[in-house]
């Protein structure tokens, strides 16, 4: 296999994980333990970073543009579920506000970056 199947694999790879994650979070099995999704949110949330910087570094949004714009957009999707869920939970009380403006940041940034591509 040569370079950029692998790197598309494995930014098929990082998306499955960014969405497990946040399945994690959004699972019954962590409805009450807020520190727990908090670590996961914050986990997830880097995972996206480490990802952006990593096709930036490599130039993987000129060498494979629908391959990054997709898992962008997936991110995007992802993010905004993962949002709704962490403001009901705010709702009862929790503090989310850091992670919520964190995202919403993240998911901006996302939206502007895939214009370019």
């Amino acid at each position: 296999m040569n370079f950029l199947c692998k790197a598309q694999a494995y930014l098929n790879s990082i998306v499955s994980t960014v969405n497990a994650l946040a399945g994690m979070v959004m699972s019954d099995e962590l409805n009450g333990n807020i520190e727990a999704q908090y670590k996961t949110v914050r986990t997830l949330i880097e995972l996206e970073q480490a990802t952006s910087e990593f096709i930036t570094g490599m130039e993987l949004d000129a060498e494979l543009p629908d391959t990054v714009r997709i898992s962008k957009q997936k991110f995007v999707n992802i993010n905004e579920r993962l949002i709704k869920h962490l403001e009901k939970i705010q709702i009862q009380g929790y503090h989310f506000e850091d992670v919520i403006s964190t995202l919403k940041l993240e998911n901006q940034t996302l939206k502007e970056e895939t214009h370019f591509l």
